[in-house]
């Protein structure tokens, strides 16, 4: 119901142009809208999970109604040095990518590179390195495949149910403490019991990373690698969280041709001792999985990003682009109105 409201409260806002009204306010151009994306579906995994996947059409519109709207896209280390700075152009948006897919290679670099828009990649490690599907991914996306069939495992499952299949398979490599290899092998045998084609998924690559080469390609041109960990964990030690950010930071250097100082909290979880932890390894800023626009009173290290799905409307997208969606996240609809048209004239 009160998705139904808002989005009939954009299609208004939209029909009375006030939504382009907001993105010419001084208060849009003090702010940065940071997209975060993970997944371009190389097969039905948008069907399988549409808030991490979304099909490459998808994405093509999505950056067609950035340039429609106007909108500057900046690089990320640019973007953060001119938010601070006061000196954001109109309309600055920033594209980022989780994880480092092999999807992102294949689908959505070919259509960033076509727009001519600078990206940056948060570009996690340890499965580049291993060249095989991650495993919690790939078990969720195999029982998806095999759904409908009946799984009896109880070397791995026990007694739980297919209900809670997907849970045993998460914490079983962690209670027999299994490699990256060992784990691949379970997921070959997951396979096999629900007689999903293992085979063909690796060899289109679904749910693997980039290799090292291919994102050493990617750095050539132009792609802005940044940190996200190396395992895509955190810890609540410091030595361990710094063992997470400098063997993430050691592959990179070899990569890139600058030293990586932007971070992305792999998971989106944040914990207030993570900022002192990442300010002594020199991190310029850090971007969440919280829905917002950054503006120069966040906190370099805590700035929100908009994580954008095939759930989320054009509409939505527009007024995210546009700031109004910004605007209503803390205000009631006719508070917000009366925002962003006072806006043409607050900083």
């Amino acid at each position: 119901m009160l998705r139904s409201a808002r989005l009939a409260f954009l299609k208004t806002v939209g029909a009375l142009g006030l939504d382009d009204a907001a993105l010419r306010t001084r208060w849009r151009r003090n702010r940065l809208l940071i997209l975060g994306y993970h997944g371009i579906a190389l097969d039905d995994e948008h069907e399988w999970d549409p808030e991490f996947y979304m099909p490459a059409s998808v994405l093509r519109r999505r950056f067609e109604l950035i340039r429609e709207a106007g909108c500057n896209v900046l690089a990320l280390d640019d973007a953060v040095q001119q938010l601070y700075e006061g000196d954001l152009p109109p309309g600055s948006v920033v594209l980022t990518f989780d994880d480092g897919t092999y999807d992102f290679y294949a689908r959505a670099f070919p259509i960033v590179h076509a727009f001519g828009f600078p990206v940056t990649v948060y570009f996690t490690t340890y499965y580049a390195e291993l060249e095989r599907p991650v495993y919690d991914a790939m078990a969720s996306y195999l029982l998806w495949k095999g759904r409908g069939r009946v799984l009896r495992w109880p070397e791995v499952l026990g007694q739980y149910g297919r209900g809670l299949a997907g849970e045993r398979l998460r914490r079983f490599p962690l209670e027999q403490e299994l490699s990256g290899r060992d784990k691949d092998a379970l997921l070959m045998q997951l396979a096999a019991r629900l007689e999903v084609d293992y085979e063909e998924i690796l060899r289109r690559r679904i749910l693997q990373l980039m290799t090292l080469a291919e994102a050493r390609e990617l750095a050539r041109r132009g792609v802005d690698l940044q940190l996200h960990t190396h395992r895509h964990r955190v810890s609540l030690e410091e030595a361990a969280f710094d063992r997470e950010v400098r063997d993430n930071r050691e592959r990179l250097r070899k990569i890139r041709a600058s030293e990586p100082t932007h971070f992305c909290y792999p998971g989106g979880v944040i914990r207030r001792e993570f900022l002192p932890w990442l300010r002594r390894r020199h991190i310029q800023s850090a971007t969440t999985c919280d829905p917002g626009m950054a503006s120069r009173h966040h906190d370099p290290l805590l700035l929100p990003r908009y994580i954008d799905t095939t759930t989320h409307t054009e509409s939505e997208f527009h007024a995210w682009l546009t700031g109004v969606a910004a605007l209503l996240r803390r205000r009631r609809h006719a508070e917000a109105v009366g925002q962003f048209l006072d806006a043409r004239v607050a900083s």
